[in-house]
């Protein structure tokens, strides 16, 4: 093990004593891919740093209101908020078991919205984690993980909520600069079963500089001065895939038949069309931009980033987990801001 790890370990261990504690469809794919990447990348950080991830993290995000593409003129402006916490418990020297939950909103609000729009306006997520950290010899280690959880806007609950993600992740310190490493991840949310390859990459060729990659997850470059003071760039992806049970969406055709049909229109309102019913939407966003970070006290850090999205995107999918003809919309680009705190593991 290298002396980092030791040093985690160490201070794992000690912290736990302290506390007196136990110790059609390309782009709906795209956006599932966006969509897992985004679940799964939060993994990498405690993989990062001796394999064991933050006690206590806190973010809120920011972004200005767009134009929809349809129903015009309707704005849409977007705030998420999250709030994660772990709990390690030390299994033995080299061995630790890490359960965890975290909450996650995405609070929406409209302006100029049309008259008939149903205006959804908050989507959650609660998942559980057990992650298993296994130090092997010759400077290896393993990390497996576990995160059933629910989504959607909680209007109604039932079996369409439920998901699980999972993530198995091999690593090898290279020397006491570089650790390499790969494994898989893949999650089952709405009958739909999602593998994909990952990467891990950290490089730190001084004590003041440091880059980290999760691929898909995430990337970037960070520069520290006298551990008290982080600033950087950070390009990663976000979103989930949150189920609809609204009433006026699962009480209004297409979703149910309606008692009569509406001469005005083409479709026949008496029957439904479940192929054209919005069971859940995949919302995914990629940001780039530039960090920083303040070590308040102890191992307690506050952070703010701040920069512009390069992809947003939201898919209306039905209960086949396919795309709804014509209903996925590409948001208009923009900037945005994040802030947060979080509690680390103490390096010492």
């Amino acid at each position: 093990m290298r002396p980092a790890d030791r040093a985690a370990a160490r201070s794992l261990l000690d912290l736990l004593k302290r506390r007196g504690g136990g110790g059609p469809r390309r782009s709906a794919r795209t956006s599932r891919l966006l969509v897992l990447a985004a679940l799964l990348g939060v993994f990498a950080p405690g993989v990062a740093w001796a394999q064991l991830p933050d006690l206590v993290d806190l973010s809120a995000q920011y972004m200005p209101g767009v134009a929809l593409e349809d129903p015009r003129p309707t704005r849409a402006q977007v705030t998420s908020y999250e709030v994660t916490a772990n709990v390690p418990i030390p299994l033995g020297e080299k061995t630790f078991l890490i359960p965890g939950a975290t909450y996650h909103v995405e609070a929406v609000s409209y302006a100029a919205a049309a008259p008939g729009f149903d205006q959804l306006r908050a989507f959650h997520s609660v998942d559980v984690s057990a992650l298993f950290v296994q130090l092997l010899p010759r400077d290896w280690a393993l990390s497996l993980r576990v995160a059933p959880g629910l989504a959607g806007d909680f209007e109604a609950f039932d079996g369409g909520l439920a998901r699980v993600s999972a993530l198995a992740l091999a690593t090898h310190t290279v020397s006491e600069k570089l650790v390499l490493g790969g494994g898989a991840l893949a999650s089952f949310s709405f009958g739909s079963f999602l593998p994909l390859p990952a990467a891990y990459v950290e490089w730190a060729p001084s004590p003041y500089f440091r880059l980290e990659a999760f691929l898909p997850g995430f990337a970037t470059a960070k520069l520290t001065f006298s551990d008290r003071l982080e600033i950087g760039l950070r390009a990663d992806v976000a979103g989930n895939a949150y189920a609809v049970r609204d009433p006026r969406v699962t009480g209004a055709w297409p979703c149910a038949a309606q008692p009569a049909d509406d001469p005005l229109t083409e479709q026949d309102e008496r029957v439904a069309r479940p192929e054209q019913c919005v069971d859940h939407i995949a919302y995914s966003v990629a940001t780039a931009g530039v960090t920083l970070g303040v070590r308040a006290f102890s191992s307690v850090w506050l952070t703010a980033q701040a920069g512009h999205s390069l992809f947003r995107r939201f898919e209306p999918m039905n209960a086949d987990d396919d795309g709804i003809p014509g209903g996925g919309q590409s948001l208009p680009n923009v900037f945005f801001f994040r802030a947060g705190a979080t509690w680390r593991i103490p390096k010492t």
